[in-house]
């Protein structure tokens, strides 16, 4: 049972690493208004796998009874809290910018790619050293 539940959770991990990666396929969108749609369904998606990334992970700590809530485990909520911070920072952001103002788009795209990449860099990291200890 533990087995298919962290099996399920690392899938869930696996999608949400693969839908961030596909920002950078967004990113290339040169009409903002397009880019800016799709952007905030990805964001939107990018949610939603991040909920079933939470509730596997509580199934997971649901089905060791709670017991072993270590370093890993915070570290794992921490990262998600961080992570909902950031998107939550991105969306704010892109519904200032309108579609006329060229360099703050070019700001928000570069700000975008960097938040992304530090994001699943975090996540590999935590997931190694979540297998490791």
């Amino acid at each position: 049972m533990v087995e298919t539940a962290i099996s399920i959770h690392i899938t869930v991990l696996a999608a949400l690493i693969l839908f961030q990666v596909s920002f950078f396929f967004v990113r290339n969108i040169s009409n903002f208004i397009t880019f800016s749609r799709k952007f905030r369904l990805l964001l939107l998606i990018q949610n939603v796998i991040l909920g079933m990334t939470a509730f596997t992970g509580l199934v997971v700590m649901a089905v060791n009874q709670f017991e072993n809530i270590g370093f890993k485990e915070i570290l794992m909520i921490l990262l998600l809290l961080v992570i909902v911070f950031f998107q939550i920072k991105m969306y704010k952001k892109i519904r200032t910018i309108t579609s006329k103002d060229h360099e703050q788009q070019k700001r928000f795209k570069s700000y975008a790619g960097k938040v992304y990449i530090a994001e699943i860099i975090a996540i590999i990291v935590v997931t190694i050293l979540s297998f490791l200890f």
